[in-house]
């Protein structure tokens, strides 16, 4: 048994991945009803850990830690937090501890549907203060949200256009901007970045992140999910675990004396997590002739991920005709991002504010080392070899004040 940690500090997360890859029996997830200490990314990769486990488990038997809540608390706690929720779709058994009856399963998988079902009614998705989110259970018919796919009879939905997807997103930030409070996105310009990006990212995860090594063949189980989070500075637990890390200190930094009017005190964090292939096993899925994953060392693993970033999917037989990957990069340039990935055995980042993307002919598209700090192409730190995914970008918003000046 291993117990996923109640904090969503990353340096807990990181923890409990190391040791998901020492375990030999990882049949059983312990998880806490309650969470602690959000920090940035940290959402994100529980829900990839959750992911990892999932994959690595025959069993994938979930039990939740008993608390001084109900049974029905509990569940209802553990259903409004989207890692916790992955593990729940992830798994085949479901107990809770101490139970006069502890099978739960099909209470949890009830309530699990209903939030799914609801999850449309509102643009910005399920909410729960400042999160939004969206879960894709993909092995179910509960895949394919009404709000980002459109129904096609005999075929497997297909993703709505940029401007839909461009107001979902919108309202996803707005929503937790607001409850985060005095942070907005006021000009058409910067939505229509958050737009083109987010698309890109959502048609990635659609096309590469929920498809086996036959692309025909969509991965069971496999989750994806989409939040944004609001961000304000003056919130002092966030505001000491960005003071202590130096990627956050150099972006923040350069936004403070960079004549733009974005916010350096308060952000949305967005991010996009599957249960797919990642990066390097999609690409050597796709090009089986240029190696297999178990034998390449990061440094090749990093050579990949930068092929992925500079391949355009209009170039390939995509389902969704799309600019690709640089878009994200010269999107998130125009909105002074800050983006992480974590994917196989690499975990990079790109500060856009202090390295803007410039072309696709022109930049080198070299990232961070998230360790270090060093650029990879001078250092790569190897990590824990995880499931699918994780993207995680922070985008400063407008003080309100500023705003009103702009308007």
């Amino acid at each position: 048994m291993i117990s996923l940690p109640a904090s969503l500090a990353l340096d807990k997360i990181e923890d409990f991945q190391k040791k998901l890859d020492k375990l030999d029996h990882l049949d059983t997830l312990k998880i806490p009803v309650g969470s602690s200490k959000f920090a940035f990314g940290g959402l994100a990769s529980a829900i990839q850990s959750v992911n990892t486990w999932a994959s690595l488990s025959n069993e994938r038997k979930v039990v939740i830690k008993p608390s001084v809540k109900t049974k029905n608390e509990a569940l209802e706690d553990i259903i409004v937090q989207p890692h916790k929720f992955t593990a729940l779709m992830m798994a085949k058994q479901t107990e809770l501890l101490d139970a006069k009856e502890p099978n739960i399963r099909s209470e949890a998988n009830q309530l699990a549907k209903l939030a799914i079902e609801k999850q449309p009614s509102e643009i910005y998705g399920q909410n729960r203060g400042r999160l939004c989110w969206y879960s894709f259970v993909d092995h179910s018919t509960k895949g394919f949200d009404r709000n980002f796919y459109d129904a096609i009879p005999d075929y497997h939905p297909s993703p709505k256009n940029i401007g839909q997807i461009t107001s979902i997103i919108k309202s996803m930030v707005e929503q937790s901007s607001k409850v985060a409070g005095g942070g907005v996105l006021p000009e058409k310009e910067k939505i229509n970045s958050l737009g083109r990006m987010f698309y890109e990212l959502f048609i990635n995860t659609h096309e590469h992140g929920s498809r086996d090594m036959d692309r025909k063949t969509w991965i069971k189980p496999a989750t994806r999910v989409i939040y944004t989070y609001g961000i304000n500075l003056t919130d002092n637990a966030i505001n000491n675990a960005v003071e202590q890390d130096l990627n956050f200190k150099n972006y923040i930094s350069r936004l403070s004396v960079t004549k733009t009017q974005n916010s350096s005190r308060r952000f949305v964090e967005i991010s996009i997590v599957d249960s797919g292939l990642g990066y390097c096993g999609r690409w050597l899925a796709d090009h089986p002739g240029e190696g297999n994953l178990r034998d390449m060392d990061i440094n090749q693993q990093y050579q990949i991920l930068k092929r992925c970033f500079q391949f355009r999917s209009s170039s390939t037989k995509s389902e969704i005709k799309g600019n690709g990957l640089p878009a994200v990069m010269a999107n998130l340039t125009n909105l002074n991002g800050f983006m992480k990935i974590r994917s196989n055995k690499l975990s990079v980042f790109r500060d856009f504010a202090n390295q803007p993307f410039t072309s696709n002919e022109i930049d080198s598209f070299d990232f961070s080392d998230w360790e270090t700090n060093a650029l990879c192409s001078n250092h790569l730190t190897e990590h824990t070899e995880l499931r699918g995914v994780a993207i995680t970008v922070l985008i400063p918003l407008y003080d309100k004040t500023d705003a009103k000046d702009l308007a």
